[in-house]
């Protein structure tokens, strides 16, 4: 699968530019390459980006034919330093190539030669702002000249600390004290920025302490010997960084490509050594291991006994774990903290046994949780994706990013890529899940979550709260280790530099990669930024357009709260500025009065339902005995000025909007299957039903305005041989319902209305009692002796309004001044 795409990748060239990954060694009629392995090189982190150094670095070269060639390795001969941000996005297809940039360890990006050798292993001591080069294996060749043991070269990214003047982004060249040398190989290394430290575990050496060549034919330069040492590199003052050598005490041996990891417990931080192997196969050129059965006796151990260096206390000490994993070299570690650092949690990937390179490489991913030194396989691969010599970083707390490594050796001379089609360099790992991941997005994280498995068994959850705060079952080794982990870390020394903004990969040419540096503007940033420009502006017009159109809409459908006619104000405003001294004279009738009267009495404006269904009354016919008063024609009111407070606002019956409702009394009216109903809070059955009367101030001429009881459901009120009424009339008598405003159930939906004949009596359901409302009626006192209301007044007397007496429409003149108000009128003016 993946030599077919690299076939077709080659076959493409001519027509898309080559990919210039390549460090150097391109033949001619090669139209691109690709990463095959990487493996025994150091690798550091300073603030949001990777570098990494040496090692085994492999190429498989694309042809022009189509044909392929075998992996090659250059040996890296300029020198270069390969560095990756953070903020790189990349997935399975992603060529890693093209992703790296490059700073060169050789003067102006030349051969390297003897001033920057290759180096295998080692290490790259630094914090968040510089890095050394220590130790390490060069391939011996004619022109290779290995620098004095005693000499290490560093990198200044940033400065830190007071100012100095002269600080200049580069490389400079250290001293190694005399007791020291850098001459030392397959160690740990493990890197504290918070502290400005950094340190090399054990590790493995020549004879003569001398220099180191991989594979050569002399064995007096194999790194076959044990290297008893921990080198600290304290970097608290920029350009004064001191070296110091310390001798490992008896109980803690050295071994080959242990993994190590800074924890954030006791005063400075704790050193945690786990892994490695004795005797491994790779220490001579044979590449055959010198003790087989010792190795296998004490490697073993290295895995269920832990060894721990305190940085403060500058003490080692041993403690056992439980359910450990088999013994394994040329891994990698990361530690993730519980969010509430109750717990601590050294994840460990990958490796093989150091004996036997043909063998399957691991594939688990194994972690060791603190303070409990219990064991949890979290993770089971699968041989094929297995690797060793790989090196692993935290770009996340909750992602742990696996870069490089090789397979187990095949049976051909030709070493074989790493599995995945293009072979998988990067490869995410998220350490909440406990499973891999397709692709590396930088604008896609969390805070670490401790793994459902491994809080189970030592409790708490998630975020942490473990209660399994002690080693178990054996208990603390000793007191001084159990007060080390009882001593909590100040953990506002620790910096995070994340989240990163997403850059995406540069298409960075050769000569940038061989020159080293590179930057600039990608040239994938004009077109990408014009598609999402471009994507941006349609989207903004498409839900402009789509919220203007729901703005009108909402226009259409919500009635305006001042919406009347012109002759509607006309009206409202000519009857609030009449005038008239008199007495208000009304037309008399025994019936009750009506719906608009009573709502006029009550102070009620009709209220309109926004949004509802226009509502159509029905031509009611005249009910026996119950006259229609309404306003015909034009009416002289004479000089009367009408007080206007707590009178309702009058409309036109052609003032309706279309949207409102057809009824001043919107809210209580319903429909039964064609009858339409309507329902009389101030009807006068209440006293002919016997029901008991509300207590409220009112005139004593003046109907009551409630009851304390629901009123009860009449029914019959229509005669069925009462006079149709006319179009004309019915017309104006749509704007005119037997419905008060009840403030219970003004909310409630208007039902649709059907025409009603006259052989049908409408049944008025039950409603809810009225509250009195503060004015009521006003009446006219002393006619023929006695009070009446102005229906009854008027039906009495002769003119204009006598002449229409046989009329079942008889005309209404409404007059009314201040002293018919009451107490209730005097106390609203």
């Amino acid at each position: 699968m993946y030599w077919s795409r690299i076939a077709w990748l080659a076959s493409v060239a001519s027509l898309t530019p080559s990919i210039n990954g390549q460090f150097s060694g391109w033949v001619e009629n090669q139209v691109n390459s690709t990463m095959c392995y990487w493996h025994n090189f150091r690798v550091t982190t300073l603030k949001d980006t990777v570098y990494l150094d040496g090692g085994h670095l492999g190429w498989v070269r694309g042809m022009a034919d189509g044909t392929l060639s075998p992996p090659y390795d250059d040996n890296n001969p300029y020198g270069l330093i390969p560095f990756l941000n953070f903020s790189t996005p990349f997935n399975a297809s992603t060529n890693i190539s093209t992703m790296l940039q490059t700073i060169s360890k050789a003067p102006n990006g030349g051969a390297a030669n003897n001033i920057a050798l290759n180096y295998m292993g080692g290490a790259l001591l630094g914090n968040n702002d510089e890095f050394f080069l220590y130790g390490g294996t060069v391939v011996k060749t004619s022109k290779s000249v290995t620098p004095d043991s005693n000499e290490v070269l560093g990198w200044m990214e940033t400065q830190y600390g007071p100012d100095a003047a002269a600080f200049r982004q580069g490389f400079v060249n250290a001293q190694l004290p005399d007791d020291m040398t850098q001459y030392i190989t397959f160690g740990a290394a493990a890197n504290a920025p918070s502290e400005n430290k950094a340190w090399y575990f054990g590790g493995y050496r020549s004879e003569t302490w001398g220099p180191l060549y991989e594979f050569y034919p002399d064995h007096a330069y194999d790194p076959s010997n044990i290297s008893n040492t921990l080198i600290t590199l304290d970097m608290g003052t920029q350009q004064q960084e001191t070296w110091s050598n310390m001798t490992l005490p008896p109980g803690i041996p050295s071994r080959a490509n242990p993994s190590m990891v800074w924890v954030p417990v006791g005063e400075q931080g704790i050193l945690v050594v786990l892994g490695g192997v004795t005797y491994p196969e790779y220490d001579n050129s044979n590449r055959v291991s010198q003790n087989v059965a010792q190795s296998r006796k004490d490697s073993p151990g290295f895995m269920e006994n832990i060894d721990i260096y305190d940085i403060a206390g500058d003490a080692w000490y041993q403690q056992p774990t439980i359910g450990s994993p088999p013994q394994y070299a040329m891994g990698c570690a990361v530690m993730a903290p519980a969010q509430d650092y109750s717990s601590f949690n050294i994840y460990f990937y990958g490796g093989y046994d150091g004996l036997d390179q043909t063998a399957s490489f691991n594939d688990d991913v194994w972690i060791l949780s603190l303070p409990s030194f219990m064991w949890m396989k979290v993770s089971s691969g699968v041989s094929e994706h297995g690797r060793a010599g790989h090196q692993c970083v935290m770009p996340y707390p909750d992602q742990m990013l696996s870069i490089g490594g090789r397979v187990a050796a095949g049976n051909g001379p030709a070493p074989s890529c790493l599995e995945g089609d293009p072979p998988g360099i990067l490869q995410v790992y998220n350490l909440t899940a406990g499973r891999w991941m397709d692709s590396y997005d930088p604008e896609s994280w969390n805070e670490y979550g401790v793994p459902e498995m491994i809080h189970m068994m030592i409790g708490g959850d998630y975020s942490g709260s473990a209660t399994m705060t002690t080693p178990t079952p054996s208990g603390w080794a000793t007191s001084g280790l159990a007060s080390v982990f009882n001593t909590p870390y100040a953990t506002t020394k620790l910096q995070t530099y994340y989240p990163y903004s997403s850059m995406g990969p540069g298409n960075g040419t050769r000569g940038e990669l061989n020159g080293g540096g590179g930057g600039g503007t990608p040239s994938w940033l004009a077109p990408v930024l014009g598609v999402v420009l471009g994507l941006v502006f349609v989207t903004a017009v498409v839900v402009g357009v789509l919220l203007y159109r729901r703005r009108r809409l909402l226009k259409k459908e919500t009635p305006s709260e001042g919406s009347t006619d012109e002759n509607g104000n006309r009206i409202l405003s000519w009857v609030r500025n009449q005038q008239n001294d008199g007495k208000a004279p009304t037309v008399t009738t025994e019936d009750t009065n009506t719906q608009y009267g009573e709502m006029e009495s009550r102070g009620i404006t009709p209220m309109r339902s926004p949004g509802q269904p226009e509502m159509k009354m029905v031509p009611p016919s005249e009910m026996p005995d119950t006259p229609l008063v309404e306003l015909m024609g034009k009416v002289e009111l004479g000089d009367t000025r009408i007080n206007n407070t707590g009178l309702a606002r009058i409309h036109s019956p052609f003032a309706s909007v279309p949207q409102t409702p057809r009824s001043i009394s919107t809210p209580t009216s319903q429909s039964f299957f064609g009858n339409s109903v309507s329902q009389d809070h101030a009807s006068s059955n209440n006293s002919s039903n016997g029901l008991p009367q509300l207590s409220s101030t009112h005139r004593p001429d003046s109907p009551p305005l409630g009851n304390a009881h629901d009123h009860m459901n009449i029914a019959a009120i229509a005669n069925p041989n009462a006079t149709p009424t006319s179009n004309h009339d019915s017309g104006h008598l749509r704007q005119t319902s037997d419905t008060t405003v009840n403030s219970a159930v003004a909310s409630q939906n208007i039902a649709s209305e059907s025409t009603p004949s006259s052989h049908h009596r409408p049944v008025f359901a039950q409603a809810p009692v009225s509250p009195p409302l503060p004015v009521s009626p006003p009446s006219v006192a002393n006619v023929d002796g006695k009070s009446a209301d102005y229906v009854s007044h008027r039906s009495g007397q002769s003119g204009e309004g006598g002449a229409n007496m046989g009329n079942p429409l008889r005309r209404s003149v409404f007059h009314e001044n201040e002293n018919d108000l009451g107490e209730r009128g005097e106390d609203q003016r």
